[in-house]
């Protein structure tokens, strides 16, 4: 009988900045809160989060239907529940915010062990 091992759920670094994510129902899902502090280097991305999903009333809704509350370490080593995404929801939010950074904006994207892939960068791997 093996033994399956869990992965830990460690922060991944994203344009120079750190991304939570935590290990939650068989998947990773990003602290969609720090997304968008990376993207907009907001003074407070929780509150342009908040912002966001009022102004663009179909991404609030998408948000609030599919994307749960995980726990996740803050910076000062407490654990609390923050609005989380997988792969797909993350997507989903970086399509949504108006940003120099977001070259993610066209074509098909991964993630593979914390980094995120294009396709132009899958390909050239092959």
């Amino acid at each position: 009988m093996t033994k399956e091992i869990e992965p830990q759920n460690k922060s991944i670094v994203f344009l120079d900045k750190e991304i939570r994510r935590a290990w939650h129902k068989d998947e990773w899902f990003y602290s969609l809160v720090d997304i968008v502090g990376v993207l907009t280097d907001s003074v407070n991305p929780t509150d342009y989060l908040k912002k966001i999903r009022k102004r663009d009333l179909e991404l609030g809704a998408y948000v609030g239907t599919n994307c749960p509350h995980v726990e996740m370490l803050t910076k000062t080593g407490k654990m609390r529940k923050t609005v989380s995404g997988n792969t797909k929801d993350a997507f989903r939010l970086i399509q949504s915010i108006p940003s120099r950074k977001n070259y993610l904006d066209k074509g098909r994207r991964t993630i593979e062990n914390g980094k995120l892939k294009s396709d132009n960068e899958q390909k050239n791997e092959e």
